[in-house]
């Protein structure tokens, strides 16, 4: 379709509507009375289609199954491959435990305590918790505080 086509039929419009921007329309019922006889004639005519078939009944029920056995599937799955490789991860555990990699760490620390039993109590014996360090660290500043700076705190003037 060429560019031009569209533009003349655009400025025939606009010429038309501009010259029917005066006409005044009659204000009685029989003007109205044909106006709708002339649309409902219009509407006589016309021949109302089926609407067209988007999906097909049958895959409408293939997108319904689809809609939850993919993934009821694939949960399935992976409870299939976990089921058939728990033999082999035992396995596994197995020989680790044998050989001395797969521990919970009791043998090491042991063994530790056993060579240097000085360093065990200073690192893993505490008596101290978080709670009491932050504890220390008020007692120290309140001790470090003056009167003026307490004032200042809480708010009062200095006299």
């Amino acid at each position: 379709m060429d560019r031009k086509d569209p533009m003349d039929r655009m400025d025939k419009v606009r010429k038309g509507l501009k010259a029917a921007d005066d006409l005044e329309l009659p204000m009685n019922d029989d003007f109205f009375d044909r106006l709708h006889d002339k649309i409902m004639a219009e509407v006589d005519k016309t021949e109302i289609a089926p609407p067209p078939m988007l999906v097909t009944p049958r895959n409408l029920l293939r997108a319904h199954w689809r809609g939850w056995l993919y993934p009821a599937g694939g949960v399935t799955s992976l409870f299939v491959l976990a089921f058939l490789l728990m033999p082999q991860v035992s396995k596994v555990n197995q020989s680790m435990q044998r050989v001395g990699l797969f521990s919970d760490g009791h043998e090491r620390i042991v063994a530790e305590a056993l060579l240097s039993p000085e360093d065990l109590s200073q690192t893993l014996i505490s008596t101290q918790s978080e709670s009491d360090f932050f504890m220390d660290v008020a007692r120290e500043s309140f001790e470090n505080l003056s009167v003026s700076k307490f004032n200042k705190i809480m708010g009062e003037s200095a006299r």
